[in-house]
């Protein structure tokens, strides 16, 4: 049941290295810019073994056509008239460019406070947890955690207190502007330069009065960063840039408005520019958030070992070797050396049925003389009854066995459904589908259980997402997620994905009574999101929305979604509970 789970898995998560030829490359290598205002950073990247290291001196930027777009001497692209042209960037003898598109300069530009207003306020933190987005807002001023409610901060900036915190005629006047620039006291500092484009990005927009959100405005589907990966040495610095597509196909740099953060400091730190500078060898991550969109690029820093001699080397036994001994490569660690017999048999039987080797099978595995003794035994142990005992508590862990929310018989009954399972070696995928869409009496079909352990949409969407995808998207139940790319919405679609799932004898103290329930689906009801007041259309995370009104059961949809081979946050989850 585990291994061949594992090893569909491990291919979905395997990293290989592209191969490409060393070189030098603009990026990004196809730029788009619309209206007046756009711009775009562009980078020089140095191509070695498939991998990106930035070259950050000695470039020379110009444009062919400087009547469509012109260029700084610091590679920042501005449009001027519709048209295309070409960036280029001369590097000693070499000339490396990028294409440019400019188009809708004749439009009139307005900002968006959705998309232009909300960025400027989350790079600032002014609505973080710390500030104004804190739940009861700091100074009688309350704005959404990271902007995830343009409606209502639009009202409370524009509207609230009379409207007292903005002035048309007078934008720098603005309490709203006032405030932050340091031109009145203000307990959070200096948040906006009074010459920055950030402060005139907000002033504009209320000198044109401060047009409210809609329904209609694009909104941000998905950010890009470049380079996703890229090599380096301890010192050098590298540039990341992030895009953001959004709904209406229109692509844009919203590097300055980043919010930016390093997984692991020990090896790269960022700035607020999008900056990466390398501190020590390893392998980190830095992580770009933009309109509740994330995206990561990854930093590698090979260690300064000496290569390993022939003789030290251990051949892989299967792809999974492979792919380890790829990744040490980059890094150029030395692989650990083949394990003793001593730990072997100790790690095996710890790993398959949970417990210690008796000294009689410790004894007889270290003196067997057989060339093919370990995966004998590994045979020999996924056999055992003691290897679907200790997987069936490893199981029962994950799917919330609890004897104090389930009565003895319901249980026994959950228990007995997932040792069947275990011990017929069932794929997860069909296993995880049989709970998905359960149904029926609570003792008949212990898999209904899933469900009796906590019976609100909200509490089954949140069990179902950490138990197979490996996600926690509770945050987003009342706010979008800070740290992750969930949605407030996203999490009400799913949930109403649960909506009609009801069941005879739920409710009450559930230890009383026999713990038997009969779980049905309704044909009619919808989770109301208490944001909006309305519901959200049945989404599962990352899916395609199913009808309002159709009758079925939408659990279906879910578990075909969820147990998707093109799924990777199941893949990935069922991976590291096996491994």
């Amino acid at each position: 049941m585990s291994r061949p789970i594992l090893a569909a898995a491990l291919l979905l998560l395997a990293v290989a290295t592209a191969d490409a030829e060393d070189g030098a490359a603009v990026l990004p290598e196809l730029v788009t810019l619309h209206g007046a205002q756009s711009t775009q950073r562009l980078v020089v990247q140095q191509l070695t073994d498939g991998h990106y290291r930035q070259q950050a001196t000695g470039i020379e930027w110009s444009s062919r056509n400087p009547e469509v777009a012109r260029v700084s001497p610091d590679g920042i692209v501005s449009s001027i008239a519709d048209g295309e042209t070409e960036i280029v960037a001369r590097l000693g003898s070499g000339e490396f460019t990028a294409k440019v598109s400019v188009h809708g300069m004749q439009e009139p530009h307005r900002w968006s406070f959705r998309n232009d207003v909300l960025p400027v306020l989350s790079k600032a933190g002014c609505n973080m947890g710390a500030c104004h987005g804190a739940l009861a807002g700091k100074g009688g001023f309350r704005l959404s955690l990271r902007g995830y409610d343009p409606p209502t901060d639009h009202f409370n900036i524009v509207l609230q207190d009379r409207g007292r915190r903005v002035e048309f005629a007078e934008p720098a006047r603005s309490l709203f502007l006032a405030k932050p620039s340091g031109a009145i006291p203000h307990k959070g500092g200096v948040r906006l330069e009074a010459d920055s484009l950030s402060y005139r990005i907000v002033a504009e927009w209320i000198a044109s009065g401060a047009a409210e959100p809609t329904a209609d405005d694009p909104h941000v589907v998905k950010l890009e960063v470049l380079p996703g990966v890229s090599l380096h040495r301890v010192g050098e610095t590298q540039q990341v840039l992030v895009t953001a597509e959004f709904s209406n196909g229109e692509r844009r740099d919203v590097t300055p408005w980043v919010k930016w953060s390093s997984a692991n400091e020990a090896v790269c730190q960022i700035n607020d520019q999008g900056e990466v500078t390398v501190i020590g060898p390893g392998e980190g991550a830095v992580s770009a958030w933009y309109s509740s969109q994330v995206a990561i690029a990854r930093i590698t820093v090979p260690w300064d070992n000496p290569s390993a001699q022939p003789g030290e080397l251990v051949a892989p036994r299967n792809f999974i070797d492979e792919q380890i001994d790829a990744k040490l490569a980059l890094l150029n660690l030395p692989a650990s050396p083949r394990c003793s017999d001593e730990a072997f048999v100790r790690r095996v039987y710890l790993d398959t049925i949970g417990k210690l080797p008796t000294p009689e099978e410790f004894a007889r595995f270290v003196a067997s003389p057989a060339e093919d003794k370990r995966d004998k035994l590994i045979d020999e142990l996924l056999e055992r009854p003691e290897f679907v005992d200790y997987w069936t508590y490893m199981w029962s862990d994950v799917l919330m066995l609890n004897g104090t929310l389930l009565r003895p018989e319901a249980i026994k009954a959950y228990y007995t459904w997932l040792r069947e399972h275990v011990e017929s070696n069932t794929p997860w995928d069909q296993v995880v589908r049989e709970i998905m869409v359960a149904t029926g009496d609570s003792v008949e079909n212990g898999a209904t259980n899933f469900y009796a352990l906590y019976q609100t949409p909200e509490d089954m969407t949140e069990n179902a997402c950490q138990a197979f995808l490996g996600l926690s998207i509770g945050c987003a139940r009342c706010h979008n997620h800070p740290l992750e790319k969930w949605t407030n919405d996203q999490y009400y679609g799913m949930a109403n994905l649960f909506a009609r799932v009801k069941a005879k004898g739920w409710g009450g103290e559930p230890r009383n009574g026999d713990g038997k329930r009969t779980l049905y689906v309704s044909t009619s009801g919808d989770l109301v999101q208490p944001r909006t007041g309305k519901p959200q259309p049945p989404t599962p995370l990352d899916g395609v929305s199913l009808p309002m009104d159709d009758p079925g059961d939408r659990r279906e949809a879910l578990a075909t979604w969820l147990t998707s081979p093109e799924n990777p946050y199941f893949a990935r989850s069922i991976t590291n509970r096996v491994w």
